[in-house]
This record gives C-alpha cells, sequence and structure tokens, in this order.
C-alpha cells in the first residue's frame, strides 16, 4: 500500500502438497473403484478449503481496505503475462487478483468510495 503496510496472504503451500500427492495417487489407481472414489472426494474437499481460505481473506481484506480509505486506486496489472513465469505462477495464481479487484470495486461503490485503476503503462 502507499503507507508502506503490506498484507500477508495465506500460506497455501501444504494443501498443494496434500493435493498433489493426492493426484498422484489417483493416476494410479484403477477406474471406477471405491478407493478412486474416495481420493478424489479428498482432493476436491482440499481444493475447497483452498478456495475458502482465500475468498475469506480477500473479503476481510478489501473490507479493511475501503472502509478505511477514500479513494482506492489500483494498478492494471499484466497477471496473464505473469502468469507465464514457470516459478511464480502457481503462487499468482492463488492469490486471485482478479477478485480482489472485483471486491474492491464492489465494496467502494456500495460504501461510496471513489475507485480508480491505474494503467500498467
Amino acid at each position: 500500500m502507499s503507507n508502506g503496510e503490506t498484507a500477508e496472504s495465506p500460506n497455501y503451500s501444504s494443501k498443494n502438497r496434500k493435493i498433489r500427492k493426492l493426484q498422484k495417487k489417483l493416476a494410479r489407481q484403477p477406474k471406477k473403484s471405491k478407493r478412486r472414489n474416495i481420493t478424489r472426494v479428498k482432493i476436491a474437499k482440499l481444493h475447497n478449503q483452498i478456495t475458502d481460505t482465500r475468498k475469506d481473506f480477500l473479503h476481510k481484506l478489501s473490507t479493511k481496505i475501503v472502509s478505511e480509505n477514500q479513494t482506492i486506486v489500483l494498478e492494471d496489472l499484466n497477471v496473464s503475462g505473469m502468469v507465464k513465469n514457470r516459478r511464480l505462477s502457481r503462487v499468482i495464481s492463488l492469490q486471485g487478483w482478479r477478485e480482489f479487484r472485483n471486491l474492491c470495486e464492489a465494496k467502494s461503490e456500495k460504501l461510496s468510495r471513489d475507485f480508480r485503476t491505474v494503467n500498467r503503462w
């Protein structure tokens, strides 16, 4: 933020590791087996936990930012280009920057705050 404050996002690495491990296990299990179905459900639950954690964090952060400030200015980033970086793509994808922008836009409109986006160039 402009005042030097940063927001620490939740760490998804442990759940990601579990998902990768379970997906490897799923690939080796025979199709239409009961165990495979159980593994598939476990993977779905982990994905839902990550999604819920991300949404909760983004809602709390956007609410805090919009309620504390009269004018919110976000930089328009080239996310599709940033995701092409092999080392950062997973981390960037998990953050949900577009969802954060949409939440800030909606909440600033609801609370009659000034919301602007700055061109990346």
